[in-house]
C-alpha cells in the first residue's frame, strides 16, 4: 500500500468517525501535554476523569507548578507509573521558571522535557502546531504492521525504524494533527488488539494480515522475561485507643517512590512472619524495647500486578497498647480518618477501603 493512499483515506475515514475528547478540540499545548502523560500507560476512558480533574485543579502551567507534590501524586492516585506524575510536575516548574511559563513549540524543544519521550513530543507538535511529526505507539505499531504484513517482532529496533518511516512518509500527504488523531482512532477502533473489526476495515482489500489470514498472529514481540514476585507484609497498626496509624512515604528509587504506605517488612518468599519480626519492626518505629501489642493473625492478602513485578501484600493488623505520642523518622502518627489525605500504591488503597471503613 502505498504512503498516499493510506494517509488520505484513513483520515477521510477519521472525519466520518472521530471521537469526541475533552483534549481534542484544543490547541493548547500545556492541556495537550497533559492529555498525552495520562495517555501513555492509560485507556482513554480511565484516563478522562483524570485529565478533568488536572485541568480543573491546576488550569495552566504556572498553577501545576506551584503545587505541591503530595497534591499532584494525591490527584495522580489510582493510574499507576508514578514518575509520570513527578516528571509532570517536575516540567512544569521547568517551563514555568526557566521558559517564563512559554511551552516550547518545535518538536527538538519538546523531546528535551523530562517524561517526555519521542512518541509525546511528536503528538504535542502536531496537535498543538500541526508540525509533520508522526505518532507512533502500540496502536499504531499494530495497525501498521499488519497492513505491511510484518511478521517480525516489532520490537526489534530496525522494524520499529521500518513502521515510524512509514508513517512518517505517509503524514506529508494530509494535516499533520488529522492524521496522527486518525492513525491512534483507527488503532483503537477497529484494528483492536484482539477481535478487530476486519469486515469493516477500509483497509481490508489492501492489508497484509487479512490477506494472508495473519491478524490474530501480528503484531508479534519477543519473548518478555517473567515477572519478578515479591512479598511485602504490610503493619496496620492500631494506636491510641484505634485513633491513630502510622505511615511513610516511599523515598528510595523502587517502585512507589514519594508514596505513602504502612510500614513494610518484605521477605524474599512467601513465609509467614514471627513475632520477633513484628517486635523489631515495632522497636525501630517507637524507639522502644518493652512493647505491648497484640496480632491479628486473620491477615488479609490482595496482589498487584506491575509491568515487571507481582506484589503479594499480606495486611496485619497490630494493636499497640502502650500511650504513645511520638515515633522515630521518617514514620509519621496519623489519624486514622485522615489516612485517605495521603497518595497510597493500588494495593493499600484496596486494603483501606474495605478495612478502614468497615
Amino acid at each position: 500500500m502505498n504512503n498516499h493512499t493510506f494517509a488520505v483515506e484513513l483520515v477521510r475515514w477519521w472525519e466520518a468517525n472521530k471521537r469526541e475528547l475533552p483534549w481534542k478540540n484544543t490547541k493548547d499545548p500545556y492541556k495537550i501535554w497533559i492529555s498525552e502523560i495520562i495517555l501513555q500507560q492509560t485507556r482513554v476512558e480511565q484516563g478522562k476523569p483524570y485529565f478533568d480533574a488536572f485541568v480543573r485543579n491546576f488550569p495552566n502551567i504556572t498553577t501545576l507548578a506551584n503545587a505541591k507534590e503530595d497534591q499532584v501524586l494525591k490527584l495522580w492516585e489510582g493510574l499507576g507509573y508514578y514518575s509520570r506524575a513527578r516528571n509532570l510536575h517536575y516540567t512544569a516548574k521547568y517551563v514555568s521558571d526557566i521558559l517564563n511559563g512559554i511551552f516550547p513549540s518545535s518538536y527538538q524543544d519538546l523531546i528535551k522535557l523530562k517524561g517526555v519521550g519521542p512518541y509525546t513530543a511528536a503528538a504535542i507538535a502536531s496537535f498543538a502546531y500541526d508540525l509533520p511529526h508522526a505518532v507512533v505507539d502500540g496502536n499504531v505499531i499494530r495497525l501498521v504492521s499488519r497492513i505491511l504484513g510484518i511478521s517480525e517482532p516489532v520490537d526489534n529496533p530496525k522494524i520499529h525504524k521500518d513502521i515510524h518511516n512509514f508513517v512518517s512518509n505517509s503524514i506529508e500527504y494530509t494535516s499533520p494533527a488529522s492524521f496522527n488523531q486518525a492513525l491512534m482512532d483507527f488503532g483503537s477502533m477497529v484494528c483492536k488488539p484482539s477481535s478487530p473489526e476486519c469486515k469493516a476495515c477500509i483497509f481490508q482489500s489492501f492489508c497484509e494480515a487479512n490477506i494472508k489470514n495473519l491478524v490474530s498472529q501480528i503484531p508479534r514481540k519477543n519473548k518478555k522475561a517473567p515477572r519478578k514476585e515479591r512479598y511485602f507484609h504490610f503493619f496496620d497498626l492500631r494506636i491510641n485507643n484505634d485513633e491513630t496509624t502510622i505511615i511513610v512515604q516511599r523515598s528510595d528509587s523502587d517502585i512507589w517512590k514519594k508514596l505513602y504506605e504502612l510500614p513494610l517488612l518484605e521477605t524474599s518468599d512467601v513465609r509467614p512472619l514471627i513475632e520477633l519480626d513484628f517486635n523489631n519492626k515495632l522497636q525501630e518505629i517507637f524507639g522502644i524495647n518493652e512493647l505491648n501489642f497484640e496480632i491479628s493473625f486473620s491477615k488479609r492478602k490482595l496482589t498487584q500486578i506491575l509491568t515487571h513485578q507481582k506484589i503479594h501484600g499480606f495486611f496485619y493488623e497490630v494493636k499497640v497498647n502502650n500511650k504513645l505520642e511520638k515515633i522515630n523518622p521518617p514514620y509519621y502518627l496519623v489519624k486514622r480518618k485522615k489516612v485517605s489525605n495521603f497518595a497510597f500504591p493500588k494495593i493499600i488503597n484496596d486494603y483501606i477501603r474495605t478495612a478502614y471503613n468497615s
